[in-house]
């Protein structure tokens, strides 16, 4: 009787073990199968492969040279506006701040920094940019700098933005609204589309982390 107790309670410990061994493995997979058509979503779109950002030379909003080494070892968001836009900048620009915020309580913060790159160098002073970008997060970064660099590196990152004259004394500029990911090596790894979900931002940007494998 004791025998038949022993391997009853034998047989039930080793499917425990079965079934715990198979569940661990399942949630490895589960937890870890982060492709590039997984990344490819209505609120994320990584690259086939990076893109390595040129040498540039912009001025950021203390007035002082920023350039492609102050990319390195962080991740980068990259946003290109304008302090003067009436409502796609504010917006994109808010909800960056709140996924900032979101980055803050999971304590990851200090791997990202925030970018807004000009579309409108003659009226973007340094000044100007201080104060907008402040308004949001002060630790964000306003970017300026002279019309053919701003060109050459928005093409680069496969935007584009044009001038539209309102009157004789305004004009708007319409330009794309995606948000760029920069990884720590100063490669564009893909973009953030619109509309921002600061949520939706945080889970792709750790789906993104995960899938290159970059801290």
């Amino acid at each position: 009787m004791e025998n038949n107790r022993l391997k009853i309670m034998m047989s039930l410990l080793a499917g425990i073990s079965v079934l715990t061994g198979g569940l661990l493995v399942y949630l490895f997979i589960a937890t870890n199968q982060v492709n590039k058509e997984s990344l490819r979503n209505d609120s994320f779109f990584v690259y086939d492969a990076p893109i390595e950002l040129d040498e540039f030379s912009l001025t950021d909003h203390n007035n002082e040279p920023f350039a492609r080494d102050a990319l390195k070892d962080k991740w980068t968001l990259v946003f290109f506006g304008y302090t003067f836009c009436p409502d796609i900048c504010p917006i994109t620009m808010a909800a960056i701040r709140q996924f900032y915020d979101l980055l803050a309580v999971e304590g990851l913060e200090s791997d990202v920094q925030v970018v807004m790159i000009s579309v409108d160098p003659n009226r973007d002073t340094p000044e100007k940019l201080a104060e907008y970008v402040g308004f949001f997060n002060p630790e964000f970064i306003g970017l300026t700098g002279d019309y053919n660099n701003l060109y050459t590196m928005a093409r680069k990152m496969n935007v584009a933005f044009s001038y539209l004259r309102v009157d004789d004394d305004n004009y708007l500029v319409t330009h794309n609204g995606e948000v760029m990911l920069i990884d720590p090596q100063a490669n564009n790894v893909g973009f953030f589309k619109a509309p921002y979900d600061p949520q939706l931002m945080l889970d792709n940007f750790l789906a993104v982390k995960k899938y290159t494998g970059k801290q």
